[in-house]
């Protein structure tokens, strides 16, 4: 697909002589919301880390807004975030300072009433000069979704970020992934159960090695 904002090939990954799965391949346009399900152990984190240059690859290849792409690429700025299933964070720096490292170092300083809206969408708002680590583990997860959606990038990658939120956070959430894909961010997020307001444009599943398309 030359539009494709993300587009997998033929993507392979494994531990020495045991694979964790073969052949993965997909592609999603600019605004599309897909979720990624799958038994526990399938792979879906390391799928992810793979997309997100954290881990490399056997074989295949990744592209992002339709060039190759591995953890030596060097993006242009607010290309693609990635929130993992575990965030981690600065043990020195609070979580404004954490907000305002990654504004500035993609650039995105014009960005920081967007931050602002969306550390009180997520109840963040009067916390924001605390340490991540004083934080509950919904709150960390917030955290980093807070930094992730303000740079509105074109590629957002999350896994199970509903998992740690309570049901409004969820719901919050779930507008605010819609309200990105309706700007033209692709979406994917890997997800257990139903995912409240959100309803995604593809489905995939990791079983048994091998990605399939839910019709």
């Amino acid at each position: 697909m030359e539009d494709a904002a993300l587009e997998v090939r033929d993507l392979c990954f494994g531990y020495g002589d045991v694979p964790v799965w073969e052949g993965v391949s997909f592609s999603l346009a600019a605004g599309q919301v897909a979720f990624l399900t799958g038994p526990n152990g399938a792979g879906k984190s390391t799928l992810f880390r793979c997309l997100a240059g954290w881990l490399e690859p056997d074989a295949g290849e990744i592209l992002v807004a339709g060039e190759p792409f591995t953890g030596r690429t060097r993006l242009v700025p607010g290309t693609l975030s990635f929130v993992p299933d575990v965030p981690a964070f600065y043990d020195d720096l609070t979580a404004i300072e954490h907000l305002e490292l990654v504004l500035a170092a993609n650039h995105a300083e014009d960005a920081q009433p967007r931050a602002e809206r969306l550390l009180e969408r997520f109840g963040l708002a009067g916390q924001e000069r605390l340490p991540p680590s004083a934080y509950s583990r919904g709150m960390r997860e917030k955290l980093a979704l807070v930094l992730a959606l303000t740079l509105r990038p074109r590629v957002l990658l999350l896994d199970e970020p509903h998992g740690p939120l309570d049901h409004e956070a969820s719901l919050t959430l779930s507008q605010e992934l819609a309200a990105a894909a309706h700007m033209g961010t692709a979406v994917l997020l890997s997800c257990h159960h139903d995912v409240p307001g959100l309803a995604p444009d593809v489905s995939f599943v990791l079983r048994d090695g091998a990605l399939t398309r839910e019709s």
